[in-house]
């Protein structure tokens, strides 16, 4: 996102908006099996040079979600790629998990759903099946994450449907289809889908090195006025359709305290050379604070990210001030107008919350 404007704050949301605060009695190890897909979205995070280029054997990902697996506290499983369902064994990676005691298991897809994955698992062992569409008609959607991608996407998500498997929608807001975000409040209902993710698209992976035709950079990022202005009010007509809806905070209120989920929250970020990032930020970059040597989880000397977590800086964010310094505003004293909170931090609303 370009951070390069002074937020906007929209009317208050008619649902109650929840921001979703760090816990350290909840752990989410989010699993790259593989890096290779057969889409080649516009705006992906997989580096290759920094990720590997291999398919974790079925017995290292066994190794690697023992190793991550915890006694005293429910830790959340999502599978990832590239695509994880290329995987030939994919549906025992999830059986593996289950007796591991994983307290849910998500698999992220695009939809194509390979090696039938649908008729190999069971809703009992997977959770939700997370989709990810990029606009509400082909027009949109394809020229950023492939030609035919929103169809199959769609089928793949009537699919998951049919079968009784959670469904949850992925929606990554770029400069490409803002404007065709409303238009998901038409195309929603007609998917049936459980949950809703807006996302601020990051400058990782392709996102970071895309250019124009003229070899300029590629502005895939909107304006922080622009996504306020928008996403909150449009996350509410969505809500009012009777479907959740989660999505970045991304700027702090002047009375909120800066955290960073690297340091009070349990996230684990797992790549399939074996670098283990606590912070997605930081995936274009050598500085993983852990890494697995063999089926051994090693801490990885000084420095890396985790030194940078304890930097305390009047931005909020010190990657982000870090790594995108060009993102934030200041005054002509020197002090930035506002914090920019951590990018693990979302607000929810929930039409179906008494609370």
């Amino acid at each position: 996102m370009n951070f390069g404007e002074k937020p906007f704050t929209s009317d208050p949301p008619h649902f109650m908006k929840r921001t979703v605060s760090f816990t350290e009695q909840t752990r989410n190890v989010f699993l790259h099996i593989l890096t290779a897909c057969n889409l080649r979205c516009r705006y992906c995070y997989i580096n290759p040079e920094q990720h590997g280029t291999e398919m974790l054997s079925t017995a290292t990902i066994q190794a690697w979600l023992e190793t991550l697996a915890h006694d005293q506290h429910a830790t959340n499983l999502i599978l990832l790629g590239g695509e994880p369902t290329l995987h030939p064994d994919l549906a025992q990676i999830v059986s593996i998990a289950r007796d591991l005691a994983y307290k849910s298991i998500t698999i992220d897809t695009n939809g194509y759903l390979f090696n039938d994955i649908l008729d190999k698992v069971t809703p009992s062992d997977v959770d939700t099946f997370s989709f990810s569409l990029d606009g509400a008609s082909a027009q949109t959607n394809d020229p950023i994450r492939g030609e035919g991608s929103f169809d199959r996407c769609v089928s793949g998500i009537a699919a998951a449907k049919e079968r009784g498997f959670g469904v949850s929608l992925i929606y990554t807001v770029s400069a490409e289809n803002i404007n065709d975000l409303e238009s998901m409040t038409s195309l929603l209902p007609h998917l049936a889908i459980d949950r809703f993710f807006i996302q601020v698209i990051g400058l990782r992976g392709r996102s970071a090195t895309l250019r124009t035709d003229n070899g300029a950079l590629a502005q895939l990022q909107i304006a922080g006025q622009t996504w306020l202005e928008h996403i909150p009010l449009i996350a509410e007509k969505i809500a009012q359709l009777g479907i959740p809806v989660i999505y970045p905070k991304v700027y702090l209120e002047k009375q909120e305290p800066f955290a960073c989920a690297g340091l009070v929250s349990d996230n684990y970020f797992v790549f399939p050379n074996g670098r283990v990032y606590r912070c997605p930020l930081c995936e274009d970059y050598p500085i993983h604070s852990l890494e697995f040597q063999g089926d051994k989880l090693i801490q990885v000397p000084p420095i890396n990210e985790k030194n940078l977590f304890e930097l305390t800086v009047p931005e909020g964010c010190v990657m982000n001030r870090i790594i995108q310094p060009d993102n934030i505003m200041y005054h002509e004293n020197g002090t930035p107008k506002y914090k920019i909170a951590c990018c693990i931090l979302k607000e929810e609303l929930d039409p179906n919350s008494s609370s």
